[in-house]
């Protein structure tokens, strides 16, 4: 027995509002962890900006390596969290940029290496001498 087009079409509409359903529920479920993911980025952001001006107001009168001591928490961290402040003003020039500012009158100028000098080969060294 063959199925009717209405019953095809049937049976399609049904599993198509089954999966719709799912998807929707998926999209929403990503788009909430997505939003709530975005709040606690931007307070961790937040916070680290807070500790890293703590860090750089208490190195006048504490290091890092003491701070890491009494408080059980890595030098490292504390460190990251310090320079990620200090450093937020500040761009590093790409390497593009620093052989445009060595370029002179619109010519860059080339940038070369020193060469290692190669040691004397020994047969060479034992003939000269």
């Amino acid at each position: 027995m063959v199925t009717s087009e209405e019953e095809i079409t049937r049976r399609l509409t049904e599993k198509d509002t089954a999966r719709n359903a799912r998807r929707a529920e998926a999209a929403t479920t990503v788009g909430e962890l997505a939003r709530r993911h975005a709040t606690l980025a931007a307070q961790l952001a937040e916070l680290e900006r807070e500790l890293g001006e703590v860090l750089t107001a208490a190195g006048e009168v504490i290091d890092i390596s003491e701070l890491a001591q009494v408080t059980d928490i890595p030098a490292a961290d504390l460190t990251r969290w310090r320079d990620q402040t200090t450093n937020r003003g500040k761009r590093r020039r790409s390497t593009t940029t620093k052989a445009r500012s060595n370029a002179t009158n619109g010519h860059a100028t080339s940038i070369t290496r020193p060469t290692p000098k190669r040691p004397a080969e020994p047969a060479a060294a034992a003939a000269s001498a």
